[in-house]
């Protein structure tokens, strides 16, 4: 297979178009997001609001991209099982922030002021703080280091294989798959045994499509749109799901005493509520998202 070395991912003399070579196209989306891991990672050094999340997603995009689009170059960086392990951490981490933000919200709904929140919003507090202590001691690891060394030397010295030298418009392939493979997945929701298991599989799947997507977009402009738009829609309702099944749960493994307190079951029936309606908005926006891409 012959190959052709791609030119530093920094040098942009011209906007990308769909002729642009694939590689370049790619090339350039993972050495931006490199450098958005180091700003993040020096933000959830300091504990900064949200930084664990911001590190975990940024991560899920250059994962995402670099197997999506792994048959342009010869050689991408190795898969990290390290990498899994700190991905775990930082959405523990990411969980309980979004847990106590998520309840502060429902606590203003229900027109409370702070001396009136439970206790154990309290100790969800305690848990965040000790969350991010924890997991900054993963993330400073050695290996971390290592890691993204090996991603910013593939993306300064990556090699592009024949499809890589292709133009950009046929990234459009990998897209039609990430397509398939999105309202595949949602459609087994209607035979799936455990439908929260199966809505999250379908937020991966639209996850995997949204960065794909954000990734060609700047060459193939409107067409790539097609796909971002509805997909991070998706995606983003999803997400909402998923936040609110965690807080439900949160609430019904509380101890006996705390779960039995007036306010703490009106929390569960309010997230039940919250639960049905966002299933409705999932499929409204997944029957739209099925209807525009016909």
């Amino acid at each position: 297979m012959s190959a052709s070395t791609a030119p530093a991912a920094q040098a942009r003399p011209e906007p990308m178009t769909a002729s642009t070579r694939a590689g370049i196209v790619v090339q350039t989306y993972i050495s931006d997001h490199v450098d958005a891991l180091n700003r993040a990672i020096a933000a959830f050094e300091r504990q900064a609001p949200g930084s664990a999340g911001t590190v975990r997603i940024t991560i899920h995009r250059l994962r995402t991209v670099i197997r999506g689009y792994g048959h342009l170059f010869t050689e991408t960086p190795p898969r990290s099982h390290e990498l899994d392990h700190l991905l775990e951490a930082l959405k523990h981490t990411e969980d309980l922030e979004k847990l106590r933000v998520h309840f502060s919200d429902r606590f203003d709904q229900l027109g409370l002021v702070a001396p009136e929140y439970p206790k154990w919003y309290g100790a969800l507090d305690e848990e965040m703080h000790d969350s991010y202590r924890q997991t900054e001691g993963v993330a400073s690891q050695t290996w971390v280091a290592v890691l993204l060394s090996q991603v910013r030397l593939f993306t300064e010295h990556a090699r592009f294989s024949r499809d890589g030298d292709k133009p950009a418009s046929s990234l459009m392939g990998v897209l039609s798959r990430a397509k398939t493979h999105l309202l595949d997945t949602y459609g087994k929701l209607s035979y799936a045994t455990d439908l929260v298991l199966a809505r999250d599989e379908t937020r991966i799947a639209a996850r995997e499509a949204h960065y794909l997507a954000e990734a060609a977009a700047p060459a193939l402009g409107r067409a790539a749109e097609d796909v971002l738009v509805p997909v991070a829609d998706l995606e983003h309702l999803l997400d909402q799901y998923r936040q609110a099944v965690i807080a439900r749960n949160w609430l019904l493994r509380l101890p006996g005493a705390d779960r039995a307190d007036r306010l703490t079951a009106s929390l569960a029936d309010l997230e039940k509520e919250h639960l049905r309606q966002l299933g409705e908005e999932i499929d409204r926006a997944a029957a739209a998202m099925e209807e525009r891409w016909r």
